[in-house]
């Protein structure tokens, strides 16, 4: 049994299944949860760059979008991931965009706002920084990173004149 005909479910579908059924893909979920996180010394696919070239590449990325925080350059804590989803088709999953990808930390200053690091997703493939998740393991998609008023705004009891106009 493979995690592929849940894919093709639609949510309704999955909203359905059984207990037996539900308990049946968690098992699943968890058995190929490794795949997402392989320590360097548990990757079993052929990579095209290697754990420096990754860093490097982050490294490259960070400076050119000027971003908060220092790479992680301690290899060890390098992840490699054999499935990264960059992009999911709602309609066919089948068509998905999913292929190996590695996992460079950023770690941040201590800050009241920002207490987690965050993660550059560099694709093998690509060569290149293809995403960014944030502390909670989910992808920050352009336009929806908080912006310094939004963390006044949230923080504050107040309503800052003129930030609903």
């Amino acid at each position: 049994m493979s995690l592929d005909k849940y894919k093709r479910m639609t949510d309704e579908e999955f909203k359905s299944l059984t207990d037996e059924e539900f308990e049946e893909y968690i098992k699943l979920k968890e058995e190929d949860f490794p795949r997402h996180y392989r320590e360097i010394g548990e990757i079993t696919v052929n990579t095209i760059l290697t754990p420096e070239e990754a860093i490097e590449i982050a490294i490259e990325y960070h400076k050119e979008h000027g971003l908060d925080g220092t790479v992680n350059k301690v290899i060890e804590n390098l992840y490699f991931d054999e499935a990264y989803t960059f992009r999911v088709d709602m309609i066919n999953r089948d068509n998905d965009d999913i292929r190996p990808a590695w996992r460079v930390t950023v770690d941040l200053p201590p800050n009241p706002f920002s207490v987690e690091d965050y993660t550059l997703i560099v694709s093998d493939r690509d060569k290149a920084v293809m995403g960014m998740l944030d502390p909670n393991g989910q992808p920050v998609r352009e336009g929806k990173e908080f912006t310094d008023e939004d963390i006044e705004y949230i923080m504050s009891e107040e309503d800052p004149e003129g930030y609903n106009d």
